[in-house]
Protein backbone atom coordinates (compact mmCIF):
# COMPACT_ATOMS: atom_id res chain seq x y z
CA UNK A 1 0.00 0.00 0.00
CA UNK A 2 2.97 2.53 0.62
CA UNK A 3 4.32 2.01 -2.67
CA UNK A 4 0.72 2.12 -4.40
CA UNK A 5 -0.26 -1.47 -4.76
CA UNK A 6 -4.07 -2.34 -4.59
CA UNK A 7 -3.84 -6.14 -2.76
CA UNK A 8 -6.64 -8.56 -4.92
CA UNK A 9 -7.56 -11.62 -5.20
CA UNK A 10 -8.72 -13.62 -7.75
CA UNK A 11 -10.18 -16.86 -8.57
CA UNK A 12 -8.41 -20.32 -8.71
CA UNK A 13 -10.24 -21.15 -12.38
CA UNK A 14 -11.31 -18.95 -14.98
CA UNK A 15 -13.94 -19.39 -17.88
CA UNK A 16 -12.15 -20.45 -20.97
CA UNK A 17 -12.92 -17.41 -23.17
CA UNK A 18 -10.60 -15.25 -20.44
CA UNK A 19 -7.61 -17.24 -21.69
CA UNK A 20 -8.87 -17.30 -25.26
CA UNK A 21 -8.95 -13.39 -24.89
CA UNK A 22 -5.52 -13.04 -23.41
CA UNK A 23 -3.99 -16.01 -25.57
CA UNK A 24 -3.23 -18.02 -22.79
CA UNK A 25 -5.39 -21.33 -24.20
CA UNK A 26 -4.31 -20.73 -27.83
CA UNK A 27 -0.09 -20.75 -26.77
CA UNK A 28 -0.31 -22.98 -23.87
CA UNK A 29 -3.64 -24.45 -23.56
CA UNK A 30 -2.58 -28.08 -25.03
CA UNK A 31 0.27 -28.54 -22.69
CA UNK A 32 -1.98 -27.36 -19.66
CA UNK A 33 -4.29 -28.83 -17.32
CA UNK A 34 -7.85 -30.09 -19.54
CA UNK A 35 -10.92 -28.15 -19.21
CA UNK A 36 -12.80 -28.24 -16.45
CA UNK A 37 -16.97 -29.21 -17.78
CA UNK A 38 -19.69 -28.49 -15.67
CA UNK A 39 -22.87 -29.71 -15.87
CA UNK A 40 -24.42 -26.78 -17.22
CA UNK A 41 -23.89 -26.87 -21.19
CA UNK A 42 -21.10 -25.36 -22.80
CA UNK A 43 -19.45 -23.82 -19.78
CA UNK A 44 -15.74 -24.70 -19.06
CA UNK A 45 -12.97 -23.66 -16.79
CA UNK A 46 -9.45 -23.46 -16.54
CA UNK A 47 -7.16 -23.75 -13.76
CA UNK A 48 -5.80 -20.66 -13.59
CA UNK A 49 -2.59 -20.40 -15.36
CA UNK A 50 -1.63 -16.84 -15.14
CA UNK A 51 -3.27 -13.79 -13.01
CA UNK A 52 -2.74 -11.72 -15.36
CA UNK A 53 -5.96 -12.13 -17.76
CA UNK A 54 -8.11 -11.29 -14.30
CA UNK A 55 -6.02 -8.10 -13.32
CA UNK A 56 -6.96 -6.56 -16.95
CA UNK A 57 -10.42 -7.98 -15.70
CA UNK A 58 -10.41 -5.98 -12.58
CA UNK A 59 -9.41 -2.82 -14.28
CA UNK A 60 -12.42 -2.61 -16.80
CA UNK A 61 -14.49 -2.92 -13.80
CA UNK A 62 -14.92 0.98 -13.62
CA UNK A 63 -13.57 3.97 -16.27
CA UNK A 64 -9.95 5.41 -16.05
CA UNK A 65 -8.61 8.94 -16.59
CA UNK A 66 -5.51 9.93 -17.33
CA UNK A 67 -4.98 11.23 -13.39
CA UNK A 68 -5.89 7.79 -12.16
CA UNK A 69 -2.95 6.22 -14.27
CA UNK A 70 -0.92 4.26 -12.74
CA UNK A 71 -2.94 1.70 -11.69
CA UNK A 72 -1.35 -1.29 -9.26
CA UNK A 73 -2.49 -4.57 -8.70
CA UNK A 74 -0.67 -6.80 -6.56
CA UNK A 75 -2.02 -10.55 -5.81
CA UNK A 76 0.30 -13.60 -4.00
CA UNK A 77 -1.76 -15.73 -6.40
CA UNK A 78 -1.23 -19.24 -7.03
CA UNK A 79 -1.11 -20.40 -10.55
CA UNK A 80 -1.39 -24.03 -12.23
CA UNK A 81 0.97 -25.48 -15.32
CA UNK A 82 1.34 -29.30 -16.49
CA UNK A 83 5.11 -29.77 -16.23
CA UNK A 84 5.74 -32.83 -17.87
CA UNK A 85 6.91 -35.46 -15.20
CA UNK A 86 10.57 -35.55 -15.85
CA UNK A 87 10.27 -31.68 -15.73
CA UNK A 88 9.39 -31.64 -12.24
CA UNK A 89 12.23 -30.83 -9.71
CA UNK A 90 11.86 -30.18 -5.98
CA UNK A 91 10.49 -26.90 -5.27
CA UNK A 92 12.25 -25.15 -7.88
CA UNK A 93 9.67 -27.04 -10.95
CA UNK A 94 6.05 -27.77 -9.63
CA UNK A 95 2.60 -27.51 -11.07
CA UNK A 96 1.28 -25.25 -9.08
CA UNK A 97 3.37 -22.15 -7.24
CA UNK A 98 2.73 -18.59 -5.90
CA UNK A 99 3.96 -15.60 -7.67
CA UNK A 100 4.16 -12.36 -5.77
CA UNK A 101 2.72 -10.90 -8.75
CA UNK A 102 1.33 -7.44 -9.70
CA UNK A 103 0.04 -5.34 -13.39
CA UNK A 104 0.94 -1.72 -13.73
CA UNK A 105 -1.30 -0.07 -15.92
CA UNK A 106 0.09 3.17 -17.09
CA UNK A 107 0.20 5.92 -20.00
CA UNK A 108 2.93 5.75 -22.20
CA UNK A 109 5.13 8.43 -20.79
CA UNK A 110 5.05 6.68 -17.52
CA UNK A 111 6.38 3.27 -18.70
CA UNK A 112 10.07 4.01 -18.11
CA UNK A 113 9.52 5.35 -14.54
CA UNK A 114 7.30 2.57 -13.70
CA UNK A 115 9.44 0.31 -15.22
CA UNK A 116 12.75 1.56 -13.31
CA UNK A 117 10.87 1.83 -9.46
CA UNK A 118 10.35 -2.02 -10.52
CA UNK A 119 13.88 -3.02 -10.74
CA UNK A 120 14.67 -0.79 -7.59
CA UNK A 121 12.30 -3.31 -5.93
CA UNK A 122 13.93 -6.37 -7.31
CA UNK A 123 17.35 -5.45 -6.37
CA UNK A 124 16.30 -3.96 -2.97
CA UNK A 125 14.73 -7.97 -2.33
CA UNK A 126 18.22 -9.56 -3.68
CA UNK A 127 20.54 -7.33 -1.53
CA UNK A 128 17.98 -7.74 1.79
CA UNK A 129 18.80 -11.68 1.34
CA UNK A 130 22.58 -11.72 0.18
CA UNK A 131 22.11 -12.56 -3.71
CA UNK A 132 25.09 -11.27 -5.51
CA UNK A 133 25.81 -13.68 -8.18
CA UNK A 134 23.21 -12.96 -10.43
CA UNK A 135 22.62 -11.41 -14.38
CA UNK A 136 20.21 -9.04 -15.95
CA UNK A 137 18.98 -10.87 -18.89
CA UNK A 138 16.90 -9.01 -21.71
CA UNK A 139 14.77 -12.03 -23.00
CA UNK A 140 13.55 -10.97 -26.79
CA UNK A 141 11.07 -13.02 -28.79
CA UNK A 142 12.85 -15.09 -31.80
CA UNK A 143 12.29 -12.85 -34.63
CA UNK A 144 12.73 -16.62 -36.98
CA UNK A 145 9.69 -17.95 -35.20
CA UNK A 146 7.10 -15.10 -34.44
CA UNK A 147 3.73 -17.69 -35.13
CA UNK A 148 4.91 -17.79 -30.78
CA UNK A 149 3.82 -14.69 -30.08
CA UNK A 150 1.00 -12.12 -30.43
CA UNK A 151 1.05 -8.78 -31.23
CA UNK A 152 2.63 -6.36 -34.32
CA UNK A 153 6.59 -5.56 -34.93
CA UNK A 154 5.83 -1.93 -33.73
CA UNK A 155 4.75 -3.29 -30.45
CA UNK A 156 7.50 -5.40 -29.49
CA UNK A 157 10.06 -2.92 -30.61
CA UNK A 158 9.15 -0.59 -28.79
CA UNK A 159 8.36 -2.10 -25.27
CA UNK A 160 12.05 -4.26 -26.38
CA UNK A 161 13.61 -0.53 -26.41
CA UNK A 162 11.69 0.64 -23.11
CA UNK A 163 13.48 -2.49 -21.48
CA UNK A 164 16.59 -1.41 -22.72
CA UNK A 165 16.50 1.98 -22.09
CA UNK A 166 15.12 1.05 -18.24
CA UNK A 167 17.92 -1.25 -17.52
CA UNK A 168 20.97 1.34 -19.09
CA UNK A 169 19.91 4.18 -16.78
CA UNK A 170 19.62 2.06 -14.12
CA UNK A 171 23.11 1.03 -15.09
CA UNK A 172 22.47 -2.72 -15.05
CA UNK A 173 24.79 -4.63 -17.50
CA UNK A 174 22.75 -6.96 -19.69
CA UNK A 175 22.68 -9.82 -21.73
CA UNK A 176 19.89 -10.10 -24.68
CA UNK A 177 18.89 -13.98 -25.36
CA UNK A 178 16.86 -14.58 -28.44
CA UNK A 179 13.46 -16.66 -27.94
CA UNK A 180 12.94 -15.95 -24.49
CA UNK A 181 10.33 -13.50 -24.19
CA UNK A 182 6.67 -14.19 -22.96
CA UNK A 183 4.27 -14.68 -25.93
CA UNK A 184 2.87 -11.45 -25.42
CA UNK A 185 6.20 -9.02 -24.56
CA UNK A 186 10.13 -9.10 -24.06
CA UNK A 187 11.05 -9.59 -20.74
CA UNK A 188 13.68 -8.42 -17.97
CA UNK A 189 14.76 -11.53 -16.23
CA UNK A 190 16.79 -11.58 -12.70
CA UNK A 191 19.18 -15.47 -13.42
CA UNK A 192 20.51 -16.61 -10.05
CA UNK A 193 22.91 -18.81 -9.82
CA UNK A 194 22.53 -21.48 -7.19
CA UNK A 195 24.80 -22.91 -4.87
CA UNK A 196 25.86 -25.78 -7.10
CA UNK A 197 26.17 -22.68 -10.35
CA UNK A 198 22.71 -23.53 -11.73
CA UNK A 199 20.89 -20.22 -13.13
CA UNK A 200 17.37 -19.87 -12.11
CA UNK A 201 14.75 -16.96 -13.12
CA UNK A 202 13.36 -15.21 -10.03
CA UNK A 203 12.95 -11.36 -10.37
CA UNK A 204 11.00 -10.69 -13.63
CA UNK A 205 10.07 -7.63 -15.11
CA UNK A 206 7.73 -7.24 -18.23
CA UNK A 207 6.36 -4.73 -20.72
CA UNK A 208 3.01 -5.39 -22.36
CA UNK A 209 1.64 -3.66 -25.01
CA UNK A 210 -0.90 -6.48 -26.48
CA UNK A 211 -2.72 -8.07 -23.32
CA UNK A 212 -4.15 -4.13 -23.19
CA UNK A 213 -5.34 -4.42 -26.78
CA UNK A 214 -6.59 -7.98 -26.34
CA UNK A 215 -9.06 -6.95 -23.64
CA UNK A 216 -9.40 -3.28 -24.88
CA UNK A 217 -8.13 -1.30 -21.97
CA UNK A 218 -8.90 2.09 -22.17
CA UNK A 219 -7.93 5.57 -20.51
CA UNK A 220 -9.79 8.82 -21.02
CA UNK A 221 -6.63 11.09 -22.34
CA UNK A 222 -6.23 14.76 -21.39
CA UNK A 223 -7.76 15.69 -24.53
CA UNK A 224 -11.08 13.51 -23.86
CA UNK A 225 -9.88 10.91 -25.87
CA UNK A 226 -9.73 7.37 -25.73
CA UNK A 227 -6.67 5.82 -25.01
CA UNK A 228 -4.74 2.11 -24.54
CA UNK A 229 -2.52 1.80 -21.25
CA UNK A 230 0.57 -0.03 -21.45
CA UNK A 231 0.63 -2.97 -18.72
CA UNK A 232 3.77 -3.92 -16.63
CA UNK A 233 3.92 -7.09 -14.99
CA UNK A 234 6.41 -7.51 -12.45
CA UNK A 235 7.22 -10.52 -10.07
CA UNK A 236 10.48 -9.66 -7.89
CA UNK A 237 10.56 -13.25 -6.19
CA UNK A 238 9.08 -14.92 -9.39
CA UNK A 239 7.70 -18.04 -7.84
CA UNK A 240 7.71 -18.14 -4.57
CA UNK A 241 8.31 -22.20 -4.05
CA UNK A 242 11.43 -21.75 -6.17
CA UNK A 243 12.77 -18.77 -4.44
CA UNK A 244 12.71 -20.60 -1.24
CA UNK A 245 14.82 -23.45 -2.93
CA UNK A 246 17.83 -21.13 -3.83
CA UNK A 247 17.49 -19.31 -0.93
CA UNK A 248 17.63 -22.32 1.23
CA UNK A 249 20.62 -23.57 -0.88
CA UNK A 250 22.17 -19.97 -1.13
CA UNK A 251 22.58 -19.78 2.73
CA UNK A 252 22.92 -23.88 3.46
CA UNK A 253 19.71 -23.88 5.37
CA UNK A 254 21.36 -20.89 7.73
CA UNK A 255 18.40 -18.28 7.08
CA UNK A 256 19.03 -14.38 7.73
CA UNK A 257 18.17 -13.62 11.32
CA UNK A 258 15.00 -11.48 10.43
CA UNK A 259 13.96 -14.93 8.34
CA UNK A 260 14.68 -17.75 10.12
CA UNK A 261 11.29 -19.89 11.78
CA UNK A 262 13.00 -20.13 15.64
CA UNK A 263 14.73 -16.89 15.91
CA UNK A 264 15.64 -16.62 19.62
CA UNK A 265 16.24 -19.24 22.09
CA UNK A 266 16.03 -18.83 25.95
CA UNK A 267 17.83 -21.37 27.89
CA UNK A 268 17.94 -20.65 31.69
CA UNK A 269 20.69 -22.66 33.16
CA UNK A 270 19.08 -22.88 36.59
CA UNK A 271 15.78 -22.73 38.34
CA UNK A 272 16.24 -19.40 40.05
CA UNK A 273 16.55 -17.85 36.35
CA UNK A 274 13.56 -18.80 35.51
CA UNK A 275 11.49 -15.27 36.33
CA UNK A 276 14.02 -13.59 34.49
CA UNK A 277 13.75 -16.01 31.75
CA UNK A 278 10.12 -15.21 31.69
CA UNK A 279 10.66 -11.25 31.98
CA UNK A 280 13.24 -11.79 28.76
CA UNK A 281 10.74 -13.84 26.62
CA UNK A 282 7.78 -11.31 27.51
CA UNK A 283 10.26 -7.90 26.42
CA UNK A 284 10.64 -9.81 23.23
CA UNK A 285 7.46 -10.76 22.40
CA UNK A 286 6.49 -7.30 23.22
CA UNK A 287 8.78 -5.82 20.84
CA UNK A 288 7.87 -8.25 17.92
CA UNK A 289 4.19 -7.45 18.49
CA UNK A 290 5.52 -3.33 18.31
CA UNK A 291 5.22 -2.28 21.98
CA UNK A 292 7.30 -0.90 24.23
Amino acid sequence: MEVGYLPVITPHIGNINLYKTSGHYEKYGADSFQAIKTPHEGEEFFLKPMNCPHHCEIYKTSPKSYKDLPVRYAEFGTVYRYEQAGELHGLTRVRGFTQDDAHLFCRPDQVLEEFKKVIDLVLYVFNALGFKDYTAQISLRDKENKTKYIGSDENWEIAEDAIRQAASEKGLTTVEVRGEAAFYGPKLDFMVKDALGRSWQLGTVQVDYNLPERFELEYTDSDNTKKRPVMIHRAPFGSMERFVAVLLEHCAGRLPLWLVPTQVKILPISDKYQEYAAQVLNALKKRRSGRR
